[in-house]
């Protein structure tokens, strides 16, 4: 059955045996093919594995680009530099309104 590639479990369930280890003790060393089997299983895997990582990898130096843009993108709105933030006429807009509240007549009490 292990060389079916059964479960173990399903293996130790059938032959009546009380825990896995005692299946994989006693038949995994008689058959090396097994082994040699699950070696291969395991070594088909590593090259997703590193798939994977360069792609966690590639998306953490992506973020952390977006980060940094965005970081120069606020540096440049606090210089007042063109291309961010309102436009000046906004600025213009909110000091002319500020000065004409200002002069408003007040009512007298």
């Amino acid at each position: 059955m292990l060389a079916a590639d059964i479960d173990i479990k399903i293996v130790s369930d059938t032959l009546g045996h009380s825990d896995t280890r005692i299946t994989r003790d006693i038949y995994q060393s008689v058959l090396p093919h097994v082994g040699k089997s699950a070696a291969e299983a395991t070594t088909r895997l590593a090259p997703l594995q590193r798939k994977a990582e360069a792609e966690k990898a590639a998306r953490k130096a992506a973020k952390k680009e977006k980060a940094k843009k965005a970081a120069a993108k606020a540096a440049d709105v606090g210089k007042g530099s063109k291309g961010g933030g309102k436009p000046k006429r906004d600025k213009v807009k909110a000091q002319a309104k500020a000065a004409k509240k200002a002069t408003r007549r007040k009512p007298k009490k």
